[in-house]
C-alpha cells in the first residue's frame, strides 16, 4: 500500500517543529510582567527577532550547534549533545530539506509582544528524484522584559 505524500507532510512539519527550537520562552527570564512594546521600541523587537532568525538559519546551514543554543530553551540547552544535534539537523534535511530562502514579510502588533514573520523556502527531492520546493511560515514573538530589554518568548513552525 502506497502511502499519500500529501497527507503525511502536516504530520512530517509537525514532528520537525517538535524537534527543532520551538519555543525559546523567554530566554533572560525576568520576575517582571511583561511591558508592552510601543510604536517607537518596535525596531529593537524587530532587531531581536532578525538576530534570533540569523542564528536559526545560521546553525542549520553552517552545522553550527553554538548558534542553535541561541534559539532554544535554557532547558533543551541544558540536554543539547552533539549527537542529539546531529539528529535534529537529519531530520530537518529528511523532513524539509535545505534551505533555500528567507523572507521576512511582516509582523502582528500584539498587545503585550509582537510576532514577527518569516516566510522560509526549503528544497528536496522527493520519491522520484524532482526537486521541489515548499515554503513555510515560521514566526517569532518577542516580549518587552525591562527597558530596552527585549525577548524571545515563543518561536516555531506555523501550518
Amino acid at each position: 500500500m502506497k502511502m499519500n505524500v500529501k497527507m503525511m507532510l502536516p504530520a512530517a512539519v509537525f514532528a520537525a517543529g517538535l524537534l527543532l527550537p520551538g519555543c525559546a520562552m523567554f530566554q533572560g527570564k525576568s520576575d517582571k510582567q511583561l511591558e508592552q512594546i510601543t510604536a517607537a521600541e518596535q525596531n529593537s523587537a524587530q532587531d531581536r527577532a532578525r538576530a534570533y532568525m540569523a542564528d536559526f538559519a545560521a546553525a542549520f546551514r553552517d552545522k553550527d550547534i553554538k548558534k542553535f543554543e541561541k534559539v532554544i530553551s535554557e532547558d533543551r540547552r541544558k540536554k543539547l549533545t552533539p549527537e542529539i544535534f546531529n539528529k535534529i539537523l537529519a531530520a530537518s534535511q529528511r523532513e524539509q530539506g535545505k534551505m533555500v530562502d528567507m523572507k521576512e514579510i511582516g509582523v502582528l502588533n500584539q498587545v503585550i509582544y509582537e510576532t514577527f514573520l518569516w516566510k522560509l523556502t526549503y528544497e528536496k527531492k522527493d520519491a522520484e528524484g524532482k526537486l521541489v520546493r515548499r515554503d513555510y511560515l515560521y514566526f517569532v514573538s518577542i516580549g518587552k522584559t525591562g527597558p530596552k530589554q527585549y525577548s524571545v518568548g515563543a518561536a516555531g513552525f506555523r501550518l
